[in-house]
């Protein structure tokens, strides 16, 4: 996966340029124009490196640094300032900044820096840039996405993607941008919770100077900025009523003024929109527009929770257990099997999400080579529904089975990685009359042992080797 790096400056423009430079070169960016407006970003997703203009307004650059480490000591910072002064970098070292740059940006020292401090991006073959291989995953579920993504990429019609917390809504718009012919164009994104519903209008529409107290300048609006890139509405389902009309009319006419202002400015990006919420619900109770989810809604794309993606937790904590590993300079690991058994058994209500906190949070507290179980700190209500609850399963005649539900539910993994080992123990490790039991192939049988981690029974194991 390319690394996460952010830039916070409050000079649009040079975002803008530093954003489309890394974005090329296959990297994750993400830009802020305040402190505040970057630590809320940083609570969604820590970015690997931070470049940090020093001169911020309100809260400024050396304050930002401060709360940045504090959320994350791991996080790489590169201060940004317009004047070399000896005190100001001494002291930015001591809080932790790795190096600093001063304005105007050297480009090609900028592009070695960020590879020396955040890696080198993603290969930048079919694949490599174009942000599928961001999304980790080979299940029947997340391949459909894959086949949406690569179909819709290069038309301009507005996407919405629902899906639950932590799905990954962020990272498919954001593939679906370096898919698209837009690539070389900014991929900019708001969430529509994280900023007061007094400011949303004009960080996306921008102001003119004196439309308010405090609008000493002219300021441009994420909707001009990304230009003929793409703008991502995170969250949109909770998007404030009125709001939820100008974003409509711009919609329809590509057209919008600046608060304050008087003139119509083309909105030349594409619109992708991200919620979790049944926006048809939604619509229903009064909280969100028809004619708005209609307009949002031209093509939409459905992210599967990760319950219902198999064994894709499996290569998804393959992966975290990597990036967590380097990240944080600790030695490679291993999952052990009851650890495997645990991570395919739970729910994971918070998706993708909780599973890369619950792995770098293994990484991090954990020593040895192998991480069992009893490192994923998986709440013992959770492992309740997993492996340690058995499932109460009777049969009756006509092959009809009875299934006891346990107050949490139970995966479909777990059921049928229970019913292998009770025809198992049944037929004392024999793989061949199991598999006619089942009504499968030995081969088939095999296929799903491995898949479930199980073994052969332990008193199969000592006939098989009193027989040798």
């Amino acid at each position: 996966m390319s690394a996460n790096v952010m830039i916070i400056d409050d000079d649009e423009a040079l975002c803008v340029a530093v954003s489309r430079l890394l974005s090329n070169r296959g990297y994750r960016i993400r830009a802020a124009h305040s402190g505040e407006e970057g630590l809320a970003l940083c609570v969604q997703e820590m970015p690997t490196l931070v470049l940090l203009d020093l001169h911020l307004p309100e809260m400024d650059g050396m304050e930002t640094l401060r709360r940045l480490k504090a959320m994350d000591r791991a996080c790489r910072v590169v201060l940004i300032t317009a004047y070399d002064k000896a005190r100001s970098v001494v002291e930015a070292m001591r809080l932790g900044a790795e190096d600093y740059v001063t304005k105007p940006l050297p480009m090609e020292e900028l592009l070695v820096l960020v590879g020396k401090l955040a890696g080198q991006p993603a290969s930048e073959g079919p694949e490599g840039r174009n942000g599928l291989k961001e999304i980790v995953g080979e299940s029947p579920a997340i391949a459909q996405v894959f086949e949406m993504i690569r179909r819709i990429a290069h038309t301009s019609s507005t996407v919405l993607i629902t899906g639950e917390s932590g799905t990954g809504k962020e990272l498919v718009s954001r593939a679906i941008h370096l898919i698209s012919d837009r690539t070389d164009q900014p991929f900019l994104s708001i969430n529509c919770v994280s900023i007061p519903a007094s400011l949303l209008e004009s960080e996306l529409f921008g102001y003119e100077k004196g439309a308010f107290t405090d609008a000493k300048a002219q300021k441009r609006g994420l909707v001009e900025v990304a230009g003929s890139g793409s703008i991502l509405l995170d969250e949109i389902g909770l998007m404030p009523l009125d709001l939820q009309g100008k974003i409509l009319t711009v919609l329809e006419t590509r057209q919008f003024r600046r608060v304050g202002g008087t003139e119509e400015i083309s909105a030349e990006c594409r619109f992708i929109a991200a919620t979790n919420r049944d926006l048809e619900k939604a619509v229903k109770a009064g909280e969100f527009r028809e004619d708005l989810y209609y307009r949002l809604n031209v093509i939409p794309v459905h992210l599967p929770p990760l319950r219902e993606r198999g064994d894709d937790v499996l290569l998804l904590a393959r992966h975290f257990l990597d990036e967590y590993s380097r990240r944080h300079q600790k030695p490679s690991r291993e999952l052990s099997e009851d650890a495997r058994v645990l991570l395919r058994a739970y729910l994971w209500p918070g998706n993708v999400r909780e599973l890369k906190n619950t792995i770098e949070r293994a990484v991090l507290l954990t020593d040895g080579p192998m991480i069992r179980a009893s490192d994923l700190s998986i709440d013992r209500r959770a492992r309740g529904r997993g492996p340690g609850r058995a499932v109460s399963l009777e049969t009756f005649e006509k092959e009809a089975v009875h299934i006891s539900f346990p107050p949490g539910g139970l995966s479909l993994n777990e059921v049928e990685r229970q019913v292998i080992e009770k025809v198992l123990h049944h037929t004392r490790g024999n793989v061949s009359r199991a598999a006619n039991l089942l009504h499968v192939s030995r081969y088939t049988l095999m296929y799903r042992m491995r898949k479930h981690g199980i073994g052969f029974p332990q008193k199969r194991q000592e006939n098989q080797r009193s027989s040798v």
